[in-house]
Parts: structure tokens; C-alpha cells; sequence
């Protein structure tokens, strides 16, 4: 009986050894997965929050929409309008712009073929 004692106390320590090496090994692990799985967890529900605050964010906007669009209708044809006498200005300064050219050009003539014009300043021709 000594031997078949010996035989079952080496397979007891066996077993518990490898039952140690199994656990050894097993803790880690799936403290590794929780710890992901807690990570994951966190990472969803910030994805969530995004979501809830972009979502609210949207349906402001929306309720916001129609007031915006009755806004617009009011401020366009004041910007239509401000644009359109912009562009007359713009037409009026061009044409101011030819007219002092002509007046300067015809000025210039006067100025140099004319010798009443020279001697009427005081200058000899």
C-alpha cells in the first residue's frame, strides 16, 4: 500500500500542480478581459453620450430652422437692394471716372493747341 500511496499522493501533487498552472495562467487572463470588457463598456457609453449630445444638438437646429428661414426672407431684398444700389454706385464711379478723363484729355487740348489760352495765364506763347 506504501506504493499505491506514493502513486496517489505524486498524482494528487500532479493534479494540484497543474491545476496551479491552469490558474496561473487563467487569473491574468481574464483580468485582462475585464479589464477590456470595462474599457469597452466606457468607450460605448462616451459613444452614447456623443450620440444623445449631437442628436439633441440637431434637433435644435431644427427647431431653430423655420425661424432662421423667416429671417432670411426679411433681411433679402433689404441685401438685394444694397447690393443692387452698390452696383449703380459702382456704374455711377465709372462713369465719373470716363467723364474726369475726357475733361482732363480736353483740358490737355485746350491747354497746348490754344494760345489765347496761354496768354489769358499770363504766359507767353
Amino acid at each position: 500500500m506504501k506504493k499505491s500511496e506514493k502513486q496517489l499522493t505524486g498524482l494528487f501533487v500532479l493534479i494540484m500542480l497543474a491545476f496551479s498552472l491552469l490558474m496561473a495562467a487563467w487569473v491574468p487572463l481574464r483580468a485582462a478581459l475585464d479589464f477590456s470588457m470595462a474599457d469597452t463598456a466606457l468607450s460605448l457609453e462616451t459613444s452614447r453620450g456623443r450620440e444623445r449630445k449631437q442628436q439633441m444638438e440637431y434637433d435644435q437646429v431644427l427647431k431653430d430652422l423655420p425661424a432662421a428661414r423667416e429671417e432670411l426672407a426679411e433681411i433679402r431684398p433689404r441685401a438685394e437692394a444694397a447690393a443692387e444700389q452698390v452696383r449703380l454706385l459702382k456704374e455711377e464711379r465709372k462713369a465719373l471716372r470716363a467723364k474726369k478723363k475726357q475733361l482732363e484729355s480736353e483740358q490737355k487740348s485746350l491747354g497746348n493747341t490754344d494760345p489765347s489760352a496761354q496768354t489769358a495765364a499770363g504766359e507767353e506763347p
